[in-house]
């Protein structure tokens, strides 16, 4: 049988990693259990980076090789939230944590996060740079994860300043680096992005997919329905839900019985309505989407169509569409 010999390169000679096809087939098993054909969804962070790259222009031959270096960062981090949530679907199949259990699931996603460094330095060395960031992504996705998990076992509801916090480390920072590290990739300058932009994008994902998933009555095909309830989540709809009523209980003691069943989930979604919280989402969701487009044009390029293209496809299909894989 052939050996898969790794060679990581250092600053000192080079470090071989062995590992038998056979082995790897089987530690990484979860994560090919996520990336398997399946029903079609849509990444909307991975529309979003094609998009940036009308400016970036990364070369056809590195596109792919950038794909799947991105798409690795976000199935990781993908599987480590189902677990953490105790989510039982992913992408219309059971999550890889129901398949092959919980400690073999985390094994994996460890080992996959350090081979996918390992092919960063490959491809892009092993630069001052690249490293820190790498880090940096690492410690404001962990942030994010941590603080929304604090306030959902704690069962406080956050502030919409506390829930900028967590949108910053799961998506907004993210966004930011993956296209940094696309701009790495082309080997092109910086493109002058503000924060404002940053926070905006991730705000517009973090709330669009925390929208669907309480409002958008096709999300049952492909996940389980309101299951963000089953989670005990805070997400943005349900935050301005309980802080706009803060005299009513109702939601707080509802989410404290997670998992609900059928009938206390269309409950909890008909006094989110009655509160006017899915409307509120809407219009907030409508001027992130202005905010944004103000924004790129504040960037001293040409007119970008295909980012422009994206945004508007996004919103204006939010009730008849699903677009999975948001931020989650």
């Amino acid at each position: 049988m052939a050996v898969n010999t790794i060679c990581v390169r250092k600053k000192s000679p080079f470090v071989e990693v062995r590992m038998w096809p056979k082995d790897e087939e089987i530690l990484l098993a979860p994560i090919i259990h996520v990336t398997q054909p399946g029903p079609e969804y849509r990444n909307i962070m991975r529309r979003l980076w094609r998009a940036c790259n009308y400016w970036i222009k990364c070369p056809k031959n590195l596109q792919k090789i950038y794909g799947d270096i991105g798409d690795t960062i976000y199935n990781v981090a993908l599987i480590l939230d189902d677990i953490e949530d105790l989510t039982k679907v992913r992408r219309g199949i059971p999550a890889a944590h129901m398949v092959y259990g919980v400690p073999l699931t985390v094994q994996a996603t460890i080992h996959k996060a350090i081979l996918l460094f390992q092919d960063l330095i490959y491809h892009l060395g092993d630069s001052e740079e690249l490293a820190d960031g790498f880090i940096k992504v690492g410690l404001d996705l962990m942030t994010g994860q941590g603080v929304e998990i604090y306030y959902r076992d704690t069962e406080t509801c956050p502030t919409f300043d506390d829930f900028r916090v967590v949108v910053q480390g799961k998506a907004s920072y993210t966004f930011m680096w993956g296209v940094r590290l696309l701009e790495m990739f082309a080997k092109t300058k910086k493109i002058n992005f503000s924060n404002e932009f940053w926070d905006k994008i991730g705000y517009f994902i973090q709330v669009y997919d925390d929208y669907i998933n309480l409002h958008n009555p096709k999300w049952a095909t492909v996940r389980v329905f309101c299951d963000d309830l089953d989670e005990g989540k805070f997400s943005y709809p349900i935050i301005h839900a309980i802080q706009s009523h803060p005299e009513d209980h109702r939601l707080i003691n509802l989410l404290k019985k997670r998992p609900l069943d059928l009938e206390s989930k269309k409950l909890f979604v008909d006094i989110m309505e009655s509160f006017g919280s899915f409307e509120h989402s809407r219009e907030f969701l409508e001027d992130l989407k202005r905010g944004i487009l103000e924004e790129v044009k504040k960037i001293k390029l040409e007119r970008n169509l295909h980012l422009e293209r994206v945004l508007d496809d996004i919103f204006t299909n939010l009730e008849t569409k699903i677009f999975i894989d948001g931020c989650d």
